[in-house]
């Protein structure tokens, strides 16, 4: 029988495909269709000498030919950006990254490049890919003016998607998309699940590390909790000092109880780099959430610099219920609001009520709950604290 941790994994280990295969998707489709539109505008524009002059030339098949190595290049090149070379520099600075990333896709490209035009001329000249001839078009093919256009557009193409993909780690998955959209630039009511997370003791670690080591091994920790965040389709809202803010739309948070599998996935995220936390700094940095969900006012704010804010209670409650986890003795608490709007897995989630908040200034009380788990430590009886 698979334990619970097996089956936490495994969901994780699935939501991370399928989140690296719908970014492949995007750059795939993306290429095919510059590489459609750039089979036209040879044509509109009869720039290639080759293609005049060939009596095997036919538009279409030119066409679709182009698309489809445009689209077997993306699959290729996206693939070895998002499975590979974005981990391998991700701890790079990021004009580093950047320059590495687009230089080895670039490479990639105008050799994926030659070899359509050989696989192209064989077909045409019904000769073998590797016939003299061949290799001989194709290489004076390289020298001429429709690869130097090649090769300069598909730079531009490779360097767009490595930066595509940078801001999306920046900003977050969707952020950038609803700002080009301008789905906020008029203030907008949307409900909401958030998770604030808070690194235990940090005021004793950072005074023992001094701030430098602490502060790289902050950017360790929010290094280390990406994927796990990425994979449970939930956004980064901001980093506060020791602290960061989750959020996620309601469908995604309450799908596969995202909201609460992300918690336990940065705990074994955190617990597999344990060693290399212990031989840097000497501890194995601990935190705690609190989560909870309801209407926020959501929208672009500011002018040199611009982000979207949530505003509402919500936000103050979800920073309340994080700050009881300590009074409670546990690493996770949320709210029975949201807790009747998840559907919990039924291994190894199981929750426990643990006590009523009284919010200061305000009537309602919000009932708090955590879950038995293996890694949750046990807590005192239900009180009612107010806050």
């Amino acid at each position: 029988m698979a334990t619970p941790r097996t089956i936490q994994m495994k969901a994780l280990a699935k939501s991370r495909l399928a989140l690296r295969l719908r970014q492949v998707a995007g750059i795939s489709m993306a290429w095919a269709f510059i590489g459609a539109l750039d089979a036209y505008f040879i044509h509109a524009a009869s720039n290639n000498d080759y293609l005049q002059r060939t009596d095997a030339y036919d538009f279409f098949r030119f066409f679709w030919g182009n698309t489809v190595a445009s689209f077997l290049g993306g699959i290729l090149a996206g693939s070895l950006l998002v499975f590979y070379m974005r981990e391998r520099f991700r701890s790079y600075p990021f004009g580093l990254a950047l320059l590495l990333n687009s230089i080895i896709i670039s490479v990639f490209s105008f050799a994926f490049t030659a070899l359509a035009f050989d696989i192209f001329l064989s077909q045409h000249l019904h000769l073998s890919f590797n016939d003299p001839l061949i290799l001989e078009k194709t290489a004076s093919l390289m020298r001429g003016p429709y690869y130097l256009k090649t090769v300069v557009l598909w730079s531009i193409v490779t360097f767009m998607t490595v930066v595509s993909l940078q801001v999306h780690e920046k900003y977050g998955p969707g952020v950038l998309r609803k700002m080009l959209l301008g789905r906020y630039h008029q203030p907008r009511e949307e409900e909401r699940i958030f998770m604030f997370v808070d690194i235990k003791s940090s005021t004793t670690i950072a005074e023992r590390l001094g701030h430098v080591r602490f502060f790289n091994l902050l950017n360790d920790f929010f290094r280390d909790i990406t994927n796990p965040i990425l994979y449970t389709s939930g956004e980064v809202y901001q980093y506060v000092g020791d602290e960061v803010i989750l959020s996620w739309n309601m469908e995604k948070g309450l799908q596969k109880a995202n909201c609460i599998r992300c918690f336990f996935s940065m705990q074994e995220a955190i617990n597999q780099k344990g060693g290399r936390y212990k031989e840097r700094y000497g501890v194995v940095p601990e935190f705690k959430a609190g989560l909870h969900c309801g209407q926020v006012t959501t929208g672009e704010i500011g002018v040199i610099k611009k982000d979207i804010v949530y505003s509402g209670d919500v936000m103050n409650t979800t920073s309340r219920i994080q700050s009881m986890c300590n009074d409670y003795g546990v690493k996770i608490l949320f709210s029975k609001y949201l807790m009747d709007k998840l559907n919990l897995p039924p291994h190894g989630y199981q929750p426990r009520r643990m006590g009523i908040i009284e919010l200061r200034g305000k009537r309602q009380k919000v009932e708090l709950y955590t879950l038995n788990h293996s890694s949750i430590s046990s807590a005192p009886p239900s009180t009612i604290t107010t806050l």
